[in-house]
Parts: C-alpha cells; sequence; structure tokens
C-alpha cells in the first residue's frame, strides 16, 4: 500500500464522515426552514387585519387632530374678543372714574359745607331743657 493509497483511504473516510455531519444538519435546517416559512406566513397573515385597523385608527386620530385645531382656533377667538371686552370695559370704568369724580368731590363739599351750617346754627340755638327742669 502506497501513500497514495493511504491519502485516498483517508480522503474517502473524510468525505464520508463529513457527509455523515451534513445529512443531519440539512434534514434539521430544511425543518428549521419549513417552521420559519410557516412563520411567516402566520404573521402575513395576522399582520393584514393589524395593518387595516392601524390605518383606521390613524385616520380616526387625523380627525380628532383637526377637530382640536379647530376647536383651539375658536377658542383662541373667543379669548381675544373677551380681552378686547375686558380692555374696552377698564377703559370705560377710567372714563366714567374721571367724569365722576369730580362731580362727587363737588357734591361732597357742598354737603359737608351744608352740614357745618346747620351745626353752627344748632350750637346757637338755646336747649330746651334747662338745668334746673331736671
Amino acid at each position: 500500500m502506497t501513500t497514495s493509497d493511504i491519502f485516498f483511504i483517508i480522503a474517502a473516510v473524510g468525505i464520508v464522515l463529513v457527509i455523515a455531519v451534513l445529512i443531519p444538519a440539512l434534514a434539521q435546517l430544511k425543518q428549521t426552514a419549513l417552521k420559519a416559512e410557516i412563520l411567516l406566513e402566520t404573521i402575513n397573515r395576522d399582520l393584514q387585519p393589524f395593518l387595516h385597523k392601524a390605518t383606521e385608527v390613524s385616520e380616526e386620530l387625523h380627525a380628532l387632530s383637526a377637530s382640536l385645531n379647530e376647536k383651539v382656533e375658536k377658542s383662541e377667538q373667543i379669548i381675544n374678543t373677551v380681552q378686547q371686552a375686558g380692555d374696552a370695559l377698564l377703559s370705560t370704568a377710567s372714563l366714567v372714574k374721571e367724569a365722576v369724580t369730580p362731580v362727587i368731590v363737588q357734591i361732597a363739599a357742598i354737603s359737608s359745607g351744608v352740614a357745618a351750617f346747620t351745626n353752627f346754627f344748632k350750637k346757637n340755638q338755646p336747649s330746651e331743657r334747662r338745668y334746673f327742669d331736671e
């Protein structure tokens, strides 16, 4: 037996061993590929309704967002109107205060003068009560 015969025998045994190891690995790989295919089909089948529902939810959220934006704009208009009314009321109150204050001061001055005048004459009137009547 020559070295080349020994080499061929070792090579043949190595090839047989490699094939013996590869056959179960390839069988397992085939089973894994079948399970992956089944899983992908299940995901694809279940994913379609989920995507449909997600699209519906997205459209509803878009509609709600548009409605909310519209209501916020209306609220801003109302707030601006109330603010303008408040400013107008404040300026009107200031104008009325400026117009009425001098009149009230004059009335108060006249009232104080009349009260002082009547008090002066009340003090000068003789008292109805006498000290010896008690």
